[in-house]
This record gives C-alpha cells, sequence and structure tokens, in this order.
C-alpha cells in the first residue's frame, strides 16, 4: 500500500495520477517479490493497471476483473496462512501451560 504520499490510495478513493483522476477499484498486494503493490484504477470509461515506479496502463474490463480476482486469492491465502500461524501458537501455548501445570 502506498503509504508516503498526500493521497489516500485507499479502495474507493480518488487519486491523480499525472493528469488523471482516477479511482482506486483494488489494491492487489505483491508479497515475497519486493515489488510495490499494483492497483486496478478507474475512469468513467476506462481501466487502468498501476504500479509505482512503472507506470500506468490501460487495460481491458476483462483484465480488471483477473487482476481483481487475483488480489483476492493472495488475500485469501495470507488470511490463511495468519490462521494457521495463530492456530499453531495457540495449541503451543495450551502444550506449554499443561506441562507447567503438570509440573
Amino acid at each position: 500500500m502506498i503509504n508516503r504520499t498526500m493521497q489516500d490510495w485507499a479502495v474507493g478513493k480518488a487519486v491523480r495520477v499525472g493528469f488523471l483522476t482516477l479511482t482506486v477499484v483494488a489494491a492487489i498486494a505483491t508479497p515475497g517479490d519486493f515489488r510495490p503493490d499494483a492497483y486496478v484504477l478507474a475512469s468513467k470509461t476506462s481501466f487502468f493497471h498501476f504500479v509505482p515506479h512503472n507506470g500506468l496502463t490501460k487495460i481491458e474490463a476483462y483484465e480488471a476483473r483477473e487482476l481483481i480476482a487475483e488480489g483476492e486469492r493472495i488475500a485469501a491465502q495470507q488470511a490463511a496462512a495468519a490462521i494457521a500461524k495463530a492456530s499453531a501458537a495457540a495449541s503451543h501455548a495450551t502444550l506449554v501451560s499443561s506441562v507447567l501445570v503438570a509440573v
């Protein structure tokens, strides 16, 4: 997520990219590849793919849908990994507490 700017890059907010004012449709996380997050932006008639430092690319509606679906898939994977990690930590804490009670 872009955080060192005066603009709000949250979904649904209007942002200025160059001379265009566009609405943020989706933020697509790119975990593990050390690239900045990508964004799907929309004007009244077009969709755009934006990656900071790489520029703005005009895309078709089906490409925007594919990018949004990919972003949702990545978010679901991250949520599942966080839940698994929390579950493992909780089971470890339960095991440690049962060992301490038994002693």
